[in-house]
């Protein structure tokens, strides 16, 4: 594999807004807080939204409380948006679809529907600066009530045709299984939206099943799936797609110690449709293209293999067929 990987049309499908923000943007945010909202004088935000190398999924979540707490402004919401698509065009991601909590950042008196018409406007700025599609999946949480998860399934319903193209589930899997949500699950299906959800992220492979009980196009991660061969074997057979993030899934799997160890590379010989996203840029300090050329080198993937991983992503977006046919012919383009 001898091709420029930064130039490489691609497509992603799993990035955190509040986990891929710039950290000078934090910080300035955070200095523009008022006080009874302001973090303590000295404050390392660099360790603060760094996890460590090798965490657990509860301790990788905790570095999302600083950036969660300076989007809560309609504006910074806005920004963070706009910001994302700027930082993924300058590696020619060509469609991108971000995902994050609205519910996590109505604090200061935002409501859910201004919250997610920031995002949308953020997205649709940069989308039109950077000559490039985008698409918002709002996420609910496992851990929280079923409540919170039927009223992000209702903003998604609201907004199924102004930007929102999927629902999903996100947080720590352990104890919170996706069946309790069963019924906001079923109503942001019938509204029209997509259905992806994280699952065997950190542990927990009987939770992929029961998202594809439920209903999901894609999984989210995915990394446990090779301990269960029953649904491995259906997730094959249906070309359900897997939203990979190699570097994520190293630090949090629990049993990773290189790149090489990640199962992708069995899931991709099966013929599932392994797709290759980076989850939380910030976090993980990564872009996309690290997660291309570090897959590269893991598993000494050919030009040809590339090629498929690439269309992967777009084949599985939840993007018109004008958006995915035109992804699809630059990135046929590109290896032509």
């Amino acid at each position: 594999m001898h091709r420029d990987l930064r130039k490489l049309p691609k497509a992603e499908l799993h990035v955190h807004l509040d986990g891929s923000m710039r950290l000078k943007t934090i910080k300035q945010l955070a200095s523009a807080l008022p006080e009874d909202r302001a973090f303590p004088k000295g404050f390392g935000f660099k360790k603060a939204v760094t996890p460590p190398a090798r965490c657990s999924l509860p301790e990788f979540l905790q570095a999302f409380d600083v950036t969660t707490a300076v989007l809560q402004s309609a504006e910074a919401l806005e920004r963070a948006a706009y910001e994302l698509c700027e930082d993924v065009h300058k590696e020619t991601v060509r469609y991108l679809e971000v995902r994050f909590a609205p519910l996590l950042h109505v604090e200061q008196g935002l409501s859910p529907r201004e919250v997610v018409q920031a995002v949308l406007r953020g997205l649709e700025r940069g989308g039109e600066a950077f000559d490039m599609h985008t698409g918002l999946i709002l996420c609910a949480l496992r851990d929280r009530p079923l409540e919170h998860s039927m009223e992000v399934a209702q903003l998604a319903a609201q907004f199924s045709s102004k930007g929102v193209v999927a629902f999903d589930l996100a947080g720590p899997e352990r104890q919170h299984p996706p069946q309790i949500h069963r019924e906001a699950i079923a109503m942001a299906s019938a509204s029209g939206v997509h259905l992806t959800l994280h699952a065997g992220e950190g542990c927990c492979p009987e939770q992929i099943r029961a998202a594809l009980e439920l209903g999901a196009e894609r999984i989210g991660h995915g990394v446990y799936l090779y301990k269960d061969a029953a649904t491995e074997k259906q997730v094959a057979a249906d070309k359900i797609a897997l939203e990979v993030c190699p570097t994520s899934n190293l630090q949090i799997s629990g049993f990773m110690e290189t790149y090489a160890d990640h199962p992708l590379k069995r899931y991709f010989d099966l013929g599932i449709p392994v797709t290759l996203n980076t989850d939380n840029r910030l976090m993980s300090n990564v872009t996309l293209t690290h997660e291309y050329e570090a897959v590269v080198k893991a598993f000494g993937l050919s030009n040809d293999d590339v090629h498929t991983l690439a269309r992967n992503s777009i084949d599985a977006a939840f993007a018109s067929d004008d958006v995915k046919d035109a992804v699809r012919e630059e990135i046929d383009a590109f290896f032509a």
